[in-house]
C-alpha cells in the first residue's frame, strides 16, 4: 500500500510541474507563410469533366516561441479548390524547429484529371471569366512541443493558406488558367500568413 501511495503522490507531482511549466511557458501556436506559387497546368479536360492541376508552392514555418521548441512527427499538403481536393497529397519532412527557427519548404503539388463535380465545373468557368481563381494550399499533421528533454503529447495541425492565382490573360473564360508550353509557368508572388490551428 505504501509503494502504491508513494506512486501515486509521485504522478500527482509529475503532473503538476508539467502544468505549471505549461502556465509559464504558454507555447505559441508556429506561423507559416505562403511566400509563392508556380502554376504549370489549372485546365478543365475530357468534356470538362476532369480537372488538372500542377503547381510549386514555397512555404515557410517559423516557431514564435522564445523557450518551447516545436518537433512536427508528421506533415502533408495538398490543394483544394472550393473545398474539394483537387491534388495528391504530398509528405513534408519531419523535423523540430528550435526557439525563433525557421523552416522552408518548396514542394510539386500534381492532380491529374481528378473527377469534379458540375457545380464545380461551372465555378472554374465562373472564375476563369474572371481572371482570378482562389486555391487554398493546405498542410495537416501533428505538432508536439518540447522544453529541453520533455516533449508534450501529439496536437493536430491544420494550416489553410489561400493563394489567388491571377489569369495571365486577364480573363476572358477558356479551358485553363495556364496553358503548359514548354515546362514554363507563371509564378505569383504572395508573402502572406495563413490560418493555423492547433487541437488536442
Amino acid at each position: 500500500m505504501r509503494y502504491v501511495i508513494m506512486a501515486a503522490v509521485a504522478l500527482v507531482i509529475i503532473g503538476l510541474t508539467v502544468l505549471i511549466m505549461w502556465a509559464v511557458l504558454r507555447p505559441k501556436k508556429p506561423t507559416f507563410l505562403l511566400q509563392d506559387a508556380t502554376l504549370y497546368a489549372f485546365n478543365l479536360t475530357n468534356s470538362n469533366l476532369f480537372l488538372t492541376t500542377t503547381l510549386q508552392v514555397t512555404l515557410s514555418s517559423r516557431n514564435p516561441n522564445r523557450r518551447v521548441g516545436v518537433d512536427y512527427t508528421r506533415l502533408g499538403i495538398y490543394a483544394s479548390y472550393r473545398n474539394q481536393q483537387i491534388t495528391l497529397a504530398t509528405e513534408l519532412p519531419q523535423g523540430y524547429l528550435g526557439t525563433k527557427d525557421v523552416t522552408m519548404w518548396s514542394p510539386f503539388l500534381y492532380g491529374e484529371t481528378v473527377p469534379v463535380s458540375p457545380n464545380l465545373v461551372q465555378a472554374v468557368g465562373q472564375d476563369l471569366a474572371a481572371g482570378v481563381v482562389i486555391v487554398n494550399v493546405k498542410v495537416y499533421g501533428r505538432v508536439r512541443w518540447k522544453v529541453g528533454s520533455w516533449l508534450s503529447g501529439k496536437y493536430h495541425l491544420a494550416v489553410n493558406c489561400p493563394a489567388y492565382l491571377r489569369s495571365a490573360a486577364g480573363g476572358g473564360g477558356g479551358g485553363g488558367l495556364v496553358a503548359v508550353g514548354g515546362g514554363a509557368g507563371v509564378k505569383y508572388q504572395f508573402d502572406h500568413g495563413c490560418n493555423v490551428e492547433v487541437s488536442a
